[in-house]
């Protein structure tokens, strides 16, 4: 099997990407590509992909990002290379704002790009995670596609029921929400969380904790 690593959000669509690719390749670990200034995003946070990378028993990688972005890109995954890496395995479903995909052009040359999710059917996608009993909570979401918010809610039959009837990507692929996976087949024990709180923004609602264990 060739190596491989994957690039982690901690969301729903890199751990089902991990999941299904458990039989094609040899994964060796995480990697998640971050803000050089080290800002955190709401959506996720760092503290809580290195919690999920113990509860999966992998390493993860924080590699630093800055501009110009594109050689910033190759530069890091150069280095992933470097350690035997072979392949890249993303959870990417779809072009985000008609653009072609970002890792597939950064990587070329340098490592190979598998995209087990891309152009699935979203309503399948969703389906899949629920056959496999992912746990999976919403950790943002914006206010123009939802009202109230789902921000702190967990992606079950009936959320899952709710998106496939709006008028968006039901997966969120065009950043419509984001989520934190709390367990997955592949987990050896499930994140918990506690002190949820979820908190208001000008333009979303996103979630937070006082402790994960």
């Amino acid at each position: 099997m060739k190596k491989a690593a994957v690039l982690w959000t901690g969301g729903k669509d890199s751990a089902l990407a991990f999941q299904v690719s458990l039989n094609l390749y040899d994964i060796r670990r995480l990697v998640c590509f971050v803000p050089a200034d080290n800002r955190q995003f709401y959506a996720h946070p760092t503290q809580l992909m290195e919690l999920q990378a113990q509860k999966i028993g992998l390493p993860i990688e924080f590699m630093p990002i800055s501009e110009p972005y594109e050689s910033s890109y190759r530069q890091q995954i150069k280095k992933v290379k470097d350690t035997g890496i072979e392949v890249l395995i993303t959870g990417d479903i779809s072009t985000v704002g008609g653009m072609p995909n970002w890792i597939d052009g950064v990587a070329a040359g340098l490592a190979e790009v598998y995209k087990p999710l891309w152009e699935l059917d979203r309503e399948a996608i969703l389906d899949t995670l629920i056959a496999n009993q992912f746990e999976v909570v919403c950790s943002l979401a914006y206010k123009k596609y939802f009202q109230p918010t789902i921000a702190g809610r967990y992606l079950g039959l009936e959320l899952i029921s709710e998106l496939k009837r709006l008028p968006i990507d039901p997966c969120g692929e065009q950043g419509e929400y984001h989520t934190w996976v709390l367990d997955a087949p592949f987990f050896r024990e499930p994140v918990e969380l506690e002190g949820l709180r979820v908190i208001e923004a000008d333009a979303y609602c996103y979630l937070t904790y006082t402790q994960a264990i």
